[in-house]
């Protein structure tokens, strides 16, 4: 048994590593200290629904600031300041957005409007973004300007079975006509799909950052701590439960919602596996101790929470990677800024209440506190759910006082947490936006939203299925054009 021992109720050791900035979009109020305010995003999105910050991204507060602490503003933003001539900043800000999209405010040649439109920074001259001019001539290689299925053939090979089609396959393409030639396309993504290298090395590497695998303290681990190996927890758990939902046109929810976990049937295959999962032998860790009512996918597993919460009384940590690794949304870039009313209230003494922490942790402590039932680091309670480990930490832990929620929605636990997170635009989009990402080799650019939001819309109608997503994403012009 390996002797590595925290007795809980452990003691806290983990300082937060998210900590609270401005709001989104704090847009200028009217005094040079005014504050960043958390309506503004909303206003925005009003005002501009089809601009790309309200569609396959979110708004943050670079639109209008140089920096929420202190207060400074771009060019954009000291226009708005101008706009709003003194009235009260939620009524008058859509009228003040409206009464300067028409200037030029960083003087890029570009009007403030154009670029809210195609998604760069009306107050940053550095961004900016023109069409690319059509192109004359012919290349006898692939089409120019327009989608051209024999590169789109060549990209989902590479991408999606590892390696590059044949000169043979090539040439059969070709002769092809073009409804035939999307067909062939469609049937090798098909396939490479379902093959071994997407299966067990595409999306394990789709993994890794939300995952975040550290060896040194995982399961095949030879680090010796005090003539043991320092096992803390498996992620293999959590590689394993991620692609087997992303694959077979399984349902991407279960990412936040799974009650099961998957294990290895030892031929290569994927099995689930309903009850808890002992630890590895010789080890009180490396399984899966949750009982399936306790169990919100990709949040609960032993690893998500050793590796976030390790000791913390209120595991922020935790609740902000959820939020950036499923929804897509950094808490510490004021991303995804939700406050609620009366919070934070500081239950932790760590400072929270600070206004230049209040108004992200208004936001972030609500996203916790469900999360705070579950050990992190502990010994024979790591990654284990326990009604009284609040208490063990916070004298004055009052769960009828510390109301949960996300989006503003309440929620009594992670797993209702999960459930409303799975069924948001935030998830899709984040889900769509990360395998669209991965098909071009980048974010997407101006330009290329639309057909994103296309995509993203399209998910509860294609079985929230991975597989569908992918085949989407190979028919749009950012993917197949030259």
């Amino acid at each position: 048994m390996m002797n590595l021992r925290i007795q809980a109720p452990p003691l806290p050791l983990l300082l937060p590593r998210v900590l609270g900035l401005g709001l989104v979009l704090g847009l200028v109020g009217v005094s040079t200290t005014a504050q960043a305010r958390p309506s503004g995003p909303l206003r925005f999105c009003e005002a501009y629904p089809e601009s790309p910050d309200c569609l396959g991204r979110f708004a943050t507060c670079s639109v209008c600031h140089t920096s929420t602490d202190p207060p400074a503003w771009n060019a954009y933003g000291a226009s708005l300041f101008g706009g709003l001539a003194g009235q009260d900043f939620d009524t008058g800000l859509s009228a003040a957005m409206r009464a300067v999209e028409d200037l030029d405010a960083d003087e890029d040649g570009e009007t403030n409007l154009d670029e809210i439109l195609v998604g760069t920074n009306p107050g940053n001259a550095e961004s900016l973004w023109l069409p690319v001019p059509e192109v004359e001539g012919e290349n006898p290689w692939y089409a120019l300007g327009s989608y051209d299925p024999a590169v789109a053939y060549r990209r989902a090979m590479v991408l999606y079975c590892g390696h590059s089609p044949d000169y043979e396959q090539l040439q059969e393409l070709e002769a092809m006509e073009p409804d035939a030639q999307r067909e062939q396309l469609h049937q090798a993504l098909s396939m490479c799909l379902d093959a071994e290298y997407w299966r067990t090395t595409g999306l394990r590497e789709l993994a890794d950052p939300r995952i975040k695998p550290i060896y040194a303290v995982g399961a095949d681990t030879d680090v010796d701590f005090d003539g043991e190996r320092l096992v803390l927890a498996d992620y293999h758990w959590d590689y394993r439960l991620w692609r087997y939902i992303l694959s077979d046109d399984r349902d991407v929810r279960e990412l936040l919602t799974a009650q099961y976990h998957v294990a290895d049937d030892g031929a290569g295959g994927l099995i689930p596996v309903d009850g808890p999962v002992p630890p590895i032998e010789g080890f009180d860790v490396g399984g899966q101790p949750l009982p399936a009512d306790f169990r919100a996918g990709m949040l609960t597993t032993q690893w998500f929470l050793m590796s976030n919460t390790m000791f913390s009384e209120i595991p922020r940590t935790t609740a902000a990677q959820a939020y950036r690794a499923f929804l897509g949304m950094d808490i510490s870039k004021d991303e995804g800024i939700f406050p609620v009313a009366g919070e934070p209230i500081d239950i932790d003494q760590k400072g929270v209440a600070a206004e230049v922490c209040a108004q992200c942790h208004s936001t972030l402590d609500p996203l916790a506190y469900a999360f705070s039932y579950y050990h992190g680091i502990a010994e024979e309670y790591t990654g284990v759910y326990d009604p009284d480990r609040p208490g063990y930490y916070i004298d004055d832990w009052e769960p009828s006082l510390l109301q949960g929620a996300i989006f503003g929605q309440p929620v009594d636990s992670v797993v209702q947490w999960g459930q409303v997170a799975s069924e948001s635009i935030y998830f899709q989009r984040t889900i769509a936006g990360m395998f669209f990402a991965h098909a071009l080799g980048r974010e997407p650019g101006p330009g290329e939203y639309e057909e994103l939001e296309a995509i993203v819309a399209s998910i509860p109608d294609d079985g929230y299925s991975a597989n569908r997503i992918i085949h989407r994403i190979v028919d749009t012009d950012a993917f197949g054009a030259p």
